[in-house]
């Protein structure tokens, strides 16, 4: 028979253990070697971290603090006995990437992407807020791919777009309408040579989309539209056959006919044509025009004018091939957008932040760890978002 003093010390030991097991996962999910993690925690030597890791030496809180910090996690992933499993995105990289991307900077990338939306989760749940990401998942299923598949992808986006009503000009609404109509949470971190973004589906945290904010508005819109494909077909494709975006596989031929369809929608850009294109004729300059007026690229304009029969495929080539196209086509793109800057956070992420620290929900440290900023940047940070005590009495019952 164990007696109860036995019973606590084999609890304390077996809570020991899995906290050892936690740091070094927790480590190599963020990618870093055991050099990299034990210098940026500032200890004189990796044997310092590896005995940690391994036990045979404690670790105080300070230090764990740290740790958490720099692996992205929260502190209960330390501590409590049971854990959910990392959900794992479906990564895109670019078809000819200019550097190929080393797994150790993904791996950092993905958990700073999950631990985004653990942090936004959690102010959804202290808010009391409902998920609606499942309003837009219909029951597709494989065969409705298997016959005309590409006639399935176009149509999808057709109707998404009249399901959302993105109205005429699709690329102006998507990002609004996905983060606050459909609740999805969507990152824009300035990825590396090679990583192109991702997307994830989780029954815990929902949906999240990372976009690469170093891309041009027209590509980051056009990436938006083909990640929305594949939240919607997320039980329908296995990753294996979606493949990691450097090929094009059907799936991912897919994508990108339904986020055409949903960014151009046909009877508004026929319209646009109509009245951009004089004497009949398309021009050059009519395409680089209607590029920039639904917010996509100049291919993408051109080979939705293939599918809907105003261009020949060996048209389109011709234009995309000719570097006089390409010229001014940049030129062009690059007074229109000088002054595009981005914010990493989403609006409505940085909304509820706010809204949970001033309700008392979260702690300032908590509030300038989820945006982060420093502590005594907080207050100049809610004036300037609005959240100060007079905006935030309350006028009248809801």
């Amino acid at each position: 028979m164990i007696s109860k003093g036995h019973e606590s010390e084999a609890a304390a030991l077996k809570e020991e253990k899995v906290l050892d097991k936690r740091i070094m996962a927790a480590r190599q999910a963020a990618g870093f070697s055991i050099t990299e993690a034990a210098q940026k925690l500032g200890f004189k030597n990796y044997q310092t971290l590896s005995a940690i890791e391994k036990g045979a030496r404690n670790i105080n809180a300070h230090e764990l603090i740290m740790m958490a910090r720099l692996y992205g996690r929260n502190l209960d992933y330390f501590l409590e006995s049971d854990v959910a499993p990392d959900p794992v995105p479906l990564w895109r990289h670019e078809v000819k990437p200019a550097l190929k991307a080393r797994k150790t900077d993904v791996n950092q990338i993905q958990r700073q992407f999950l631990s985004f939306l653990e942090n936004y989760s959690n102010l959804e749940h202290l808010l009391g807020l409902k998920r609606r990401w499942k309003d837009i998942q219909k029951n597709y299923d494989r065969d409705d791919f298997s016959v005309n598949g590409f006639e399935q992808a176009d149509k999808l986006g057709a109707d998404i777009h009249n399901f959302l009503d993105l109205g005429s000009r699709p690329s102006l609404n998507l990002l609004n309408v996905l983060e606050n109509k459909l609740r999805f949470k969507i990152l824009h971190l300035s990825l590396g040579d090679g990583v192109s973004g991702a997307s994830v589906v989780d029954n815990i945290l929902g949906v999240g989309i990372l976009i690469n904010a170093k891309d041009a508005p027209w590509r980051r819109n056009f990436d938006l539209a083909h990640e929305l494909f594949h939240v919607i077909t997320w039980n329908v494709f296995s990753p294996e056959e979606i493949g990691n975006g450097t090929t094009k596989t059907r799936p991912e031929q897919y994508a990108d006919i339904f986020a055409s369809s949903l960014l151009l929608p046909e009877a508004h850009l026929l319209n646009a044509l109509k009245e951009t294109a004089t004497d009949n004729e398309i021009r050059v300059i009519d395409i680089i025009e209607l590029a920039k007026e639904f917010g996509v690229s100049t291919e993408a304009v051109l080979w939705r004018l293939v599918n809907l029969k105003k261009l020949k495929k060996s048209q389109a080539q011709r234009v995309l091939d000719n570097p006089k196209f390409r010229d001014l086509d940049r030129s062009m793109r690059r007074r229109l957008y000088s002054g595009d800057r981005l914010s990493k956070f989403p609006s409505r992420f940085i909304s509820l932040a706010c809204r949970c620290l001033m309700k008392g929900k979260i702690s300032r440290g908590t509030f300038a760890e989820y945006l982060e900023i420093d502590r005594a940047e907080i207050d100049d940070y809610l004036d300037a978002a609005g959240f100060v005590e007079g905006n935030y009495a309350k006028i009248a019952a809801a």
